[in-house]
């Protein structure tokens, strides 16, 4: 727990330190849904007493929970990992043009190279198409600093702010010193139809607010102290942001920078005075060509550019070494041990049995992906979240007579799986789909959610029934099973709701081997 007295230091991570940041600007309220590399912020806070935390069922519910007590009066945080705001987009896209009541901040953490994630995004995108003030840490102290900056830039031009974290910010450690909670008095709760109420007529009116604010923020970005400048010399200039800027300063220690921590709407007249400072200009940053798009806009010719094979992964330091050349170092990878479940997880039971009957199986994310690799290889499709219930749909409904089966979480189905099945019992779907429920959310590290009957803060709370849930639902048949020891009786069970012309869920029970060992 970081909590101390002011003046001492913890040795925090990214997440760590700007959930102590957020916690000392008199945060109040905060949801999420876990994602790596995003878990330990809620974790995090979930430390403070005085802040009221949760999980969500999943991140457009954790988003509109958090955007709700911000618009209630109460400073508020919603984190995720980039995937996750998929999903939120929907609340977000809205809230830009309401505004707030009390400071939001959105925290996304990128997962460049993909160490724990499906696809690569980059969340700095978001900014412009949301018309929303993007704010970009390099180490865990400035994490710290932003989220109280961007409290303050919420409530000064009444607006969502994003943070955007990357997979290094977010792990790093640092000592980070310590401070005292302020206290922030609630904002009044009163109606406002024209603000909050987004029908055509009143988000027209937003609209014009949105664009006069972007003009504001834009003028901000000019005076602001997130954008600095640092003269060296003249020989090179260096325009980068994120874990980059440090790599940089590590390869080019004489090198003239400027590091934008306040990304969008970008200081044009800052960026321009800079490259004039400097013989050659270099623009270095991780994923997509961001700044690179905004620099060439600008007509900046003198700008050098990285290697597009540079946008492929993160930018390590060996990597980033002959960032000034253009040209990307080949370094020597180290052999790497490829994942596998656990011993003694559950999942190898459900995959044999699988794999023996010969199924195409329709998968999602969690730890039950891993059944795609050897020595089960027996999951098939894994594109997102729930979809081992709607592609197991869409799939039987191009190959009628195909063995497909769909496999899904117990954490997940929750998340996105129900409205799935719901739509399959509507649409008079059949087959069978597998819950495996290991009563926990493991692929991030062990997690409570509604069906463990268990908080955030490990107080106990009501149960998701997910047996009856699916009757309701509209299922066929609900079979509930632990197959631990079980082989022949899951797989004859597996083998008559095949034969069956039915929609079937078939819950695997077996709680995950790490729980204990985490408790």
């Amino acid at each position: 727990m970081a909590k101390k007295t002011a003046s001492q230091k913890a040795f925090l991570s990214g997440n760590g330190a700007l959930a102590q940041g957020a916690w000392e600007s008199g945060l109040a309220v905060a949801c999420a849904y876990p994602g790596t590399p995003s878990t330990e912020i809620m974790e995090s806070l979930a430390l403070y007493k005085e802040l009221d935390v949760q999980w969500s069922v999943n991140e457009k519910v954790a988003y509109e929970v958090a955007y709700g007590a911000a618009v209630g009066g109460v400073r508020s945080l919603f984190a995720c990992k980039h995937v996750g705001l998929n999903v939120a987009m929907d609340p977000l896209m809205t809230s830009s043009y309401a505004g707030i009541n009390a400071g939001f901040v959105v925290v996304v953490c990128d997962d460049p190279d993909m160490h724990s994630s499906q696809n690569e995004q980059d969340t700095r995108w978001v900014g412009i198409y949301a018309k929303l003030p993007v704010l970009e840490p390099s180490s865990p102290a400035e994490a710290k600093v932003f989220v109280a900056e961007a409290f303050k830039i919420s409530e000064t031009f009444d607006t969502p702010v994003i943070i955007r974290m990357t997979t290094r910010i977010s792990h790093t450690k640092e000592d980070i010193k310590l401070g005292k909670r302020v206290t922030v008095k609630p904002a009044k709760l009163e109606p406002n139809m024209r603000k909050y109420v987004m029908v055509p007529g009143n988000a027209r009116l937003r609209h014009v607010f949105v664009e006069k604010r972007l003009e504001k923020l834009q003028k901000y970005s000019e005076r602001t102290k997130l954008n600095r400048v640092e003269i060296n010399g003249s020989w090179l200039g260096i325009i980068t942001s994120s874990v980059s800027y440090n790599y940089l300063k590590e390869a080019y220690p004489d090198a003239s920078y400027l590091k934008l921590g306040f990304l969008y709407p970008f200081c044009d007249e800052k960026i321009k005075a800079f490259a004039k400072r400097v013989k050659k200009l270099v623009v270095i940053e991780e994923l997509d060509p961001f700044i690179e798009e905004h620099i060439k806009a600008l007509g900046i010719r003198k700008a050098q550019f990285k290697d597009p094979s540079f946008r492929l992964g993160e930018l390590t330091p060996g990597v980033i070494a002959d960032a000034a050349t253009g040209r990307p170092k080949k370094v020597k990878k180290i052999p790497g041990r490829a994942p596998r479940l656990c011993a003694g997880c559950p999942h190898w039971s459900t995959f044999s049995v699988l794999k023996k009957l010969g199924l195409y199986v329709a998968g999602d994310i969690g730890c039950y992906t891993l059944g795609a690799l050897p020595p089960t290889s027996a999951l098939h499709t894994c594109i997102c979240m729930g979809a081992g219930v709607t592609f197991n749909e869409g799939l039987r409904r191009a190959a009628p007579n195909g063995r497909i089966v769909g496999v899904v979480g117990d954490s997940t189905f929750i998340h996105s799986g129900i409205t799935g099945l719901v739509n399959a019992a509507y649409n008079q779907a059949k087959g069978i789909i597998f819950i495996l429920d290991n009563s926990t959310t493991a692929m991030t590290g062990g997690q409570q959610h509604p069906g463990t009957g268990w908080t955030i803060r490990n107080e106990q709370t009501k149960t998701l029934d997910v047996a009856k849930l699916c009757s309701a639902c509209g299922a066929d048949h609900v079979d509930v099973i632990d197959p631990v020891g079980k082989l022949k009786e899951l797989e004859e069970l597996v083998k008559q709701r095949l034969d069956a012309d039915a929609l079937s869920v078939i819950i695997i029970s077996h709680p995950c081997v790490l729980i204990k060992k985490k408790k």
